[in-house]
């Protein structure tokens, strides 16, 4: 895993069931969101691929946060902090202070 400082990217947005118009515009938006706060964020936004082959290669390139957005998150989004062994659904807002906290 990267240390937060040097990693190339704070955040890997996992985006999941994108061939649903609602998800993809709920991760293009997270995406904007975060991007206006100055987040450095790779977007998986690969249709094509599946969710363990996505969630392979989040941990493999080591991003210390990585974000999902699918139908099972609803308005949530799942978050998972790679120095930790489980995921958590959290709002928005509360994925801003996780990430502004590092």
């Amino acid at each position: 895993m990267w240390p937060e400082v040097i990693a190339p990217y704070q955040v890997h947005l996992v985006g999941l069931d994108l061939k649903d118009d609602e998800i993809k515009q709920k991760a293009e938006a997270l995406y904007q969101r975060l991007s206006e706060k100055g987040v450095e964020i790779l977007f998986d936004d690969r249709i094509q691929t599946s969710a363990g082959e996505k969630f392979a290669d989040a941990d493999l390139i080591g991003i210390p946060h990585r974000i999902t957005i699918s139908k099972r998150t609803g308005d949530k989004i799942e978050y998972k902090k790679r120095t930790e062994t489980e995921s958590k659904l959290i709002s928005e807002e509360e994925l801003m202070e996780a990430i502004s906290k590092e």
